[in-house]
């Protein structure tokens, strides 16, 4: 294994760029199952390690996984357990060569102390109680206002939210961290569960970018809805914007360019889940917001939106996200 020397001394502002405000200390390695993408990470001042020499790396190393054709395992997990680990599951979403070139650079992108910045301004609205989140105007239009494309998306909270996130801009020894959490905040709901526990959301909201990503556990049943998806997802990306209208939690309604893709999102998701919103996602990384490009199928650009609804849980079916890139929000 031939890497550059190791910079022990190393400041913020050394090569490696925004990734310093995770590791701080020390050489930062880019572990990739694919050498142009290691070779991509190069050039930003990262260390290139083959997946299958891992084993190499110094002991607590500060490690950037980008995995673009192998789904996370526990042999992977095992691998890395003395280390920092920020995890770029690529292969989840679209392991082509564009789309990896794509997340790592909007990966190089991102301020990490921003983003854990918003996420904790999140966390402590949750712990305020705040029983209700409005995306769009705080009050709804009058009955004589007519019909509206403008976006207002009531979201009620429950009393036992699940809330994934990594609201800290610091991975340390031992830290198996993955992208998504860093820049988003994901509240979950469970198939079967209420939204008196979890969420639910009524309302409508105009997406910009449609994702599909599938689980490492999926099913071959899941796998076959998440190749559905995947076309879907590209067909419905062509149009721009995607109008999704909500009540009592259950996507009605999916349109864009003047098509209704409502059935063929309930296919694609599984229909045992009826088009029930699993994900109210909120996004920590807005500071990307310039250089998204939409239509790629990265989990970069999930967090990249205020905020973003997911269908499907990525098992059985394909996780659909659709992220919304700006809207006001009030607290209730």
């Amino acid at each position: 294994m031939t890497t550059p020397a190791a910079r022990p001394d190393a400041r913020p502002d050394a090569r490696g760029g925004l990734l310093r405000q995770l590791f701080p200390q020390g050489e930062i390695f880019a572990v990739a199952d694919d050498a142009e993408l290691g070779r991509a990470a190069t050039e930003h001042g990262l260390a290139y390690v083959p997946l299958d020499r891992a084993g190499d790396l110094p002991a607590g190393a500060s490690v950037v996984l980008l995995l673009q054709h192998h789904m996370i395992s526990k042999r992977i997990r095992l691998a890395f357990k003395h280390h920092s680990v920020l995890v770029v599951p690529i292969a989840s979403f679209d392991g082509s060569p564009g789309a990896a070139r794509y997340t790592l650079e909007m990966t190089l992108r991102t301020d990490w102390v921003r983003a854990a910045d918003r996420a904790s301004y999140w966390i402590g609205k949750l712990r305020e109680g705040a029983s209700r989140v409005v995306f769009g105007p705080p009050e709804a239009p009058g009955r004589d206002a007519g019909d509206t494309d403008t976006m207002r998306l009531v979201c009620s909270l429950g009393t036992a939210l699940t809330v994934d996130a990594w609201p800290r801009a610091v991975i340390g020894p031992g830290d198996w961290v993955s992208v998504g959490s860093c820049c988003e905040l994901s509240i979950t709901r469970r198939p079967g569960q209420t939204g008196a526990d979890t969420f639910s959301m009524d309302g409508t909201a105009n997406a910009s970018a449609v994702l599909a990503a599938r689980d490492p556990r999926c099913t071959e049943a899941g796998r076959e809805r998440f190749e559905t998806a995947r076309r879907l997802r590209a067909e419905m990306s062509g149009f721009g914007t995607v109008r999704l209208e909500m009540e009592d939690n259950v996507l009605t309604r999916a349109t864009a360019g003047g098509r209704d893709f409502t059935r063929e999102l309930l296919g694609a998701t599984n229909p045992d889940h009826g088009l029930q919103a699993l994900e109210l996602g909120i996004g920590t990384n807005l500071g990307v917001l310039p250089e998204v490009d939409w239509p790629v199928n990265s989990q970069l650009n999930e967090g990249a939106g205020v905020m973003h609804i997911g269908f499907g849980d990525g098992i059985t079916g394909a996780h659909m996200d659709f992220v919304v890139p700006e809207s006001e929000h009030h607290f209730r």
